[in-house]
């Protein structure tokens, strides 16, 4: 009982690495955990894009911190989006290879939260243009 309680109070100062490159999201303890259990099958993919080259960590709407990061070959071969919300600790997942979706946490086909489709698009104009978003 007294875990989850840790957790959540701890998910506010996730906000604070913004600026930080995405794999140090990655790395948060309110983070880390679960998305190595996200990944399975895809963890050294997912491992490797998230240490590569990609935009500083972003926070939008005050709540969700975002960024993404492309595998060392370059972003043709994998990239990866991840981000958390620090009110529902929700993680979102989105593993690209080959331009390709390998791996979506949400399913593909469940909404994603609109708050994050400027991150998408910018992440993968294409596939950002056939998800769903929903507020």
């Amino acid at each position: 009982m007294l875990l989850p309680a840790t957790a959540r109070a701890d998910a506010p100062e996730v906000l604070e690495i913004a600026g930080r490159p995405v794999v140090a999201l990655a790395a948060h303890a309110t983070v880390g955990p679960r998305l190595r259990t996200m990944s399975a099958g895809r963890q050294r993919v997912v491992s490797e894009a998230l240490r590569g080259p990609g935009p500083a960590l972003t926070i939008t709407d005050g709540r969700w911190i975002h960024g993404y990061g492309c595998a060392p070959e370059g972003c043709g071969v994998a990239k990866v989006f991840l981000a958390f919300d620090t009110q529902t600790e929700s993680v979102v997942l989105l593993l690209l290879e080959g331009g390709r979706p390998s791996l979506f946490i949400p399913p593909r086909i469940a909404p994603w939260p609109a708050a994050l489709e400027p991150a998408v698009r910018e992440f993968d104009a294409p596939m950002a243009a056939v998800m769903r978003f929903t507020g």
